[in-house]
This record gives C-alpha cells, structure tokens and sequence, in this order.
C-alpha cells in the first residue's frame, strides 16, 4: 500500500485538520482518468448510499464531490395540475439529504415550487452555511484564482432558463433534470504531493459518531481503491480503444440547416434580432454498442480520452438518479449523465476578505475559427479571425448584453471591459473571447446575479429574449442542459461557471434506451454566410465525434 495510506483510519477520522488530512495517489491517475474509477468503485461498495460524484476541471484547479449532505434535482412538471398561467409550483424540486451513516438511506422529499422560490432556498440555504462555517473558512484574495472550498456544485439547464426568460412562449424543457445541485462537504482536491488528492470535510461536523462512521467508511473505501490502482498498470492513451465506437449522427442534414439559416435571417432582417444563435444536434445511442467486458459503455467511460483530446479548462461531468452499470432506478426518474468539454467562462465570482466585496468577471466567446493542418496554415487562421470585422462585429454585441445583463447587479460605474477580442487557441479551434469585470452591489448575492442572467448571451444571442424564443421554434427540440452552465458557489458568494457547450447528455428513454447527444452552432447575423456557419458547426465538434468514434486512434496526430 502506497506510503500516504499507512496511517491508521480511525485516527484520521477523529481530526481533518490541513496536517493529517488523509491522502492517496490513486495509481497517478489525473483527474479525469480518476473519476470512472472512483464512480464504479463507490456505487459497487454502497448502491444505497447518494453516490452524486461530480468533477470539474476549474481551469486546471479541479474538484471531484463525493457524497453531498444535501442535493436538489429540479424537474419540469407539467401535469401537476397547476393553471398553465400559475409559475407557482412549476417545477418538481427533489431534496435528497444525506443518511447519518452508510446503513442508513438518504431522506427524500419532494416539494413543488416556482422557479424563484428554489433559487430563494438555495441564497437562504447558503446564507445560513456561511454563518455557520464563518470561523473555518480558508482566507482568499480577490486576485487570486477561484477554487472550490465549501458550497454548492452542479448545472442550471438551458431549457429552464429560456422558460423561464419567456414563460408565455411555451418553450419545451426536454424529460430529464432541468438542474442539480448538491452542497458538498465531503470532496477531493489534488494534495501538495504530486499526482496526489487528499480528503477535504471543511463545514463536516466531526465530533457526531454518525459523522465519524460515514469518514470511517469512506475512508476506508478509498484506501482500498487507492491499492488496487497502486497495483494495477496505468492506462495508456489508447485505452479507449476497449470502448465500443460510439457513433453520432446529425439530427438535420445540411438542407435542414440551411433552411432554419434561412428563417433566421429573416427575422433579422426584420429586426426581431441582431444576433441569433442557431445550434444543431448529433444523436446516437448506447445501445448494441457493447464493451470488451460485454456491458453497455457510460459517457463517462469517454471521457479520459475527451479531456485528453481537448484540454478543455471548464470540463466538467455529473451522474443523476443512479446512472450505473448494475443499477437500475425504476422510479419516475430517469438515469441522467452530462459531460462537459466547455472553453467557455461564464462568471468567475471572487470576494475580497480584506472589504467583504464580491467581484464578477465574465469572459464571452463570438468568433470561431479552424486549427491549421501546419504551423503556417494555424497562424493563416489565426490572423483571419483577428482580422474579421464580422467576427468583431458579433463579440461587440454579446460584450454589450452582457454589460447591460451586469449592470443590474453591479456597483454604478464598475463595469468595465479590460479586454476585448483576445484570440484564445484550443486543440480544435482559435476563438475570439472578450472579457468583462464588475464589482457588485452590497446587497447582491452572486446566486441571484448566476439565474438572473441565465442563459448566457453568447449562445442565444441579442435581444436575449427574443432570441430564445426564435431559438425554441427554429431548433424544433429542447436543450436541456446544453447551453446551460455548470459550475460551483462556495458559501463565502466565490465561484466559477462555465457555459454548457461542446457538451454531451444522456438520458434514458421510456423504452430503456441509453440516448446520447451532442449540440454544436454560433451567433447567426446578417453578415453570416451559411455554409461558413454550418462549416463552424462541424469545426467546433469534428475532435469529439472522432474521439467517440475511436477514429482518433488511427489518425496520426
């Protein structure tokens, strides 16, 4: 057993200070190689226990939440009797808290309620955490790079966000999770070591003997995985290819898309908008895609090779509702996967401790283009963007969204934009990313600033609300979760999120069916030509497809 691990368990359960904080290396594995195993690990050693694991990569700062004391999963409710004008008790809000131990079930309730009222719970809910946990808290400096220290993790949807933008458009929220959230206490962050995680409990009462059993336990479970990947062989980089290809294919063909185009821009000439956002769909399905071992793959089985891929800075993955190899929930809620390969930042949250100020930064990405086959090719692509007065044009227009969106919440005066039309290079493509800072109003909680200005303007487009509900009659199917955000809020009003592109979902269907999809579009203008548009799509998800199809193993790269 690895030298981290020689301490004994119940000693380390008694006191989670910064100096005997638990540790392993878990076979050197990085973070995104890490969570399949420690996902299956976990729900094969307790299939009772709210196993809710959630990663995010936090632009190279990552976090993996392990079991939260409390989760909320909302879903739309449209048969619960309520008027078709009455918001009141839209949503379907489950709240699942944590069992005082491993032998006893997590507590469920379910309350219908608005849109409004669940983000009032969540502002009071973390309000209270945050007096609580006052003196426990790690100091930070509003210079400093956010990190996830003690607070809420998970994704608000696209869908709710638009419905909720323009509840009287009837815009459709897809059957699955419109969005999750859990307070997570017990969570893994990388240790001094090298290539090492450690356990954080920050805001975990460990005086309770229930909650000694629960680190206990836990503990002792990642003790042994952390031995058994010590002595297993790390996974090369073509492990995936043990993965059954995953094949996606377009849910419009490019006469579909050149008609939407088509509409699109007659609303622009007609001044409904000046941007919209037009995105389209991949769809496949685990199905008959069977692994080596002979079990039907999880997305999160790819994902090792998709970070890989992409280096993504805001990537991210959730599991809702027991999604897993051996269970089944025969419940009304259906097993629920999103994985995210996001470059984009929505809002960085910082507080100065120092002035009890919070601080908002946002960095919007409108403009696109292609990686270059050589060096030459690259930098060809590279200076076009730069030079691209359409593209310019467009990031303009969601930078000024955007600062309205802001000023709102902000302090008068304080919004600036320090910088603008940044080119930013991917392993895929070169964008064009701006970026705006505010200091907000004292009485302003960044949760209500986060749903205030849901969804992001880069990918609806400008007027926003005009724009979702030409978006909602255009693409003819919901988002969901796609173009939403994902992120974490620490108590304290710090945080980060992303915006939900080049993202995958997976739903099951009412049939059993493991349904997969992936979204890819851009900001439409009258200036658009739609072939480049529909090129920008396939430029913007050509590296997943390959990965999720294995083609990526015979391309020399």
């Amino acid at each position: 057993m690895p030298a981290e691990n020689h301490k004994n368990t119940e000693q380390t359960v008694s006191a989670l200070s910064p100096a005997t904080q638990p540790s392993w290396r878990f076979g050197e594995l990085t973070a995104a190689e890490l969570i399949p195993q420690l996902q299956s690990y976990l729900i094969a050693k307790d299939t009772e226990a709210n196993w809710q694991l959630v990663w995010l990569n936090n632009d190279d700062r990552p976090v993996i939440g392990l079991l939260p004391k409390v989760s909320w999963s909302v879903h739309y409710d449209a048969t619960n009797n309520k008027p078709t004008d009455d918001p009141s008790g839209a949503y379907k809000v489950i709240k699942n808290c944590r069992g005082s131990c491993f032998d006893d079930s997590p507590t469920s309730t379910t309350t219908y309620m608005s849109y409004a009222k669940w983000q009032d719970e969540l502002i009071a809910y973390s309000q209270a955490c945050e007096n609580a946990n006052k003196d426990s808290k790690p100091a930070s400096d509003v210079n400093e790079k956010p990190s996830y220290h003690h607070g809420l993790i998970g994704f608000i949807g696209y869908d709710i966000a638009a419905h909720e933008l323009s509840p009287a458009a009837n815009i459709e929220l897809a059957a699955q999770p419109c969005a999750v959230l859990g307070h997570y206490d017990i969570y893994l962050t990388p240790s001094d070591k090298e290539n090492g995680w450690r356990l954080n409990t920050l805001g975990l009462n460990t005086d309770s003997e229930a909650t000694d059993a629960i680190l206990s336990t836990l503990i002792s479970y990642l003790d042994m995985l952390d031995h058994e990947l010590f002595n297993r062989k790390k996974p090369s980089n073509d492990s995936a290819s043990s993965l059954a290809p995953l094949i996606l294919n377009e849910r419009w063909h490019k006469n579909d898309y050149q008609r939407a185009f088509a509409k699109t821009q007659d609303y622009l000439q007609q001044g409904d908008c000046y941007q919209i956002n037009l995105t389209q769909e991949w769809q496949g399905s685990f199905d008959n895609n069977l692994n080596d071992d002979g079990i039907l793959p999880m997305l999160i089985d790819y994902l090792p090779a998709l970070h890989r891929n992409t280096k993504a800075p805001f990537a991210g993955y959730l599991a809702a509702n027991h999604f897993n190899h051996d269970i089944k929930d025969h419940t009304s809620l259906h097993p629920f996967e999103l994985l995210s390969c996001s470059p984009e930042l929505f809002f960085t949250f910082t507080k100065d401790t120092n002035t009890g100020k919070h601080h908002i930064r946002t960095k919007p990405i409108k403009g696109t283009m292609p990686r270059g086959l050589n060096t030459a090719q690259d930098n060809a692509y590279k200076q076009q963007l730069i030079d691209s007065e359409k593209d310019r044009a467009e990031n303009v227009m969601i930078v000024d969204l955007l600062r309205n969106d802001l000023g709102k919440y902000a302090k008068t005066g304080s919004v600036k934009v320090p910088q603008l039309f940044a080119i930013e290079t991917f392993s895929n493509v070169h964008h064009m990313v701006s970026t705006i800072t505010a200091e907000l109003k004292p009485d302003t909680h960044p949760l209500a600033v986060l749903f205030g200005s849901l969804p992001a303007g880069s990918i609806t487009g400008t007027p926003k609300k005009r724009a979702v509900e030409i978006i909602s009659e255009l693409e003819t199917a919901p988002r969901g979760a796609y173009c939403g955000t994902m992120g974490y809020m620490n108590f304290d009003g710090s945080g980060q999120w992303n915006v939900l592109i080049r993202t995958l979902q997976v739903n099951e269907s009412l049939s059993g069916a493991r349904e997969v999809s992936l979204w890819a579009g851009g900001g439409i203008t009258v200036a658009s030509d739609c072939d480049a548009e529909y090129q920008e799509c396939l430029d913007k998800v050509g590296n997943l497809l390959s990965v999720l199809s294995q083609e990526h193993l015979y391309k020399h790269t």
